[in-house]
């Protein structure tokens, strides 16, 4: 598994707008239509002037890949660009070492060793 962490330096004052633009674009949903997503979260900072986060699960890199180069993520870039100070940046990571938290009950678990 691999996660990819996008940081979106937004526009003073579309803060509201962008976190409606997810979820009214659904954009997790229609990542998840080019296979190998698994989960994603918009992360909104909680100081001003701090870029919003888009952290997202795939199976693999050609995953992430094959959403890059969809048309549907090209389509909601040219709309999400009004929002934004800044060009977006991103890169992929691949997950090492996962934990669920004490309230499940299982210990810090390894996922990959490197």
């Amino acid at each position: 598994m691999i996660v990819s962490v996008l940081t979106l330096p937004i526009r003073c004052g579309c803060e509201s707008e962008t976190v409606q633009f997810y979820i009214e674009q659904n954009v997790f949903r229609l990542a998840a239509q080019v296979g190998g997503f698994r989960a994603g979260k918009l992360l909104r900072p909680s100081k001003s002037g701090i870029p919003f986060l888009v952290i997202a699960e795939w199976d693999d890199a050609d995953a992430y890949d094959r959403w890059l180069a969809a048309p549907t993520r090209a389509e909601l870039s040219n709309l999400l660009q009004p929002m934004l100070a800044d060009e977006p940046s991103g890169d992929i990571y691949e997950l090492v070492v996962s934990d669920t938290g004490p309230a499940s009950g299982q210990d810090q678990q390894q996922e990959a060793t490197s």
